[in-house]
């Protein structure tokens, strides 16, 4: 029986080995892709927002990663105008359908922790620096926008789970838990203008499960 024991756990360890390529030295790349329309109430208009997530991580030792998101957001509302300054002719005018992009840059660190063979819980930490072009929507649905830019930062902790599909491929699940951004908001040319501000939420007020799909190396 010995010998049966001793292959059965040898045999145990090579398949968790391809599985787990979390060890020091490996690194992973991926990203994630998402949708979503909302609204401020049901007679305002519908904001649609695409976002994709490209990722990048290093392991400095086992089941512990650093690495560097860059999320990337695009959205445009729908059915309402709003007043924009025309920088080229000096007055402010009605336009509809803006499309706005922000650019961010998320350094992040992660530790996983060891569930089963293919499986492994990890927490996440982001921290995020962010420039856009700034969609405000007001308490009856309208957008208020000018030209500005919006400089933010902010902060994340998410935890989620990988399932190693195979030797390279992982598939992962995660949500945050807790977010906080801040950002300044100041345009000298805008009717509107607003103080910086300081946003945290917790997984009830910000519940966005994210699906990410990671190749290991």
């Amino acid at each position: 029986m010995k010998p049966k024991l001793i292959i059965m756990a040898l045999l145990c360890a090579v398949g968790w080995r391809s599985y787990a390529q979390t060890e020091k030295g490996s690194g992973f790349v991926g990203g994630s892709i998402s949708f979503g329309t909302s609204k401020q109430n049901n007679s305002s208009a519908s904001l649609n927002t695409f976002t994709l997530t490209p990722r990048g991580g290093y392991f400095l030792a086992r089941n512990f990663a650093i690495g560097l998101e860059t999320p990337l957001n695009l959205s445009k509302l729908r059915g309402e105008s709003y007043i924009a300054w025309n920088s080229e002719y000096g007055y402010y005018e009605e336009q509809r359908g803006v499309k706005e992009f922000s650019f961010g840059i998320s350094p992040f660190v992660r530790k996983y922790i060891d569930v089963k063979d293919r499986i492994k819980f990890f927490m996440q930490a982001n921290l995020l620096l962010q420039i856009n072009t700034f969609n405000r929507i007001d308490d009856e649905g309208y957008l208020i926008r000018t030209d500005a830019k919006v400089k933010g930062w902010g902060a994340s902790i998410s935890p989620g789970f990988s399932y190693f599909i195979s030797k390279h491929s992982a598939l992962e699940f995660s949500v945050p838990i807790v977010s906080f951004f801040h950002q300044s908001y100041y345009a000298e040319e805008s009717l509107y203008n607003y103080d910086k501000t300081n946003n945290l939420r917790l997984a009830l007020q910000n519940f966005t499960p994210t699906v990410t799909f990671n190749y290991h190396f």
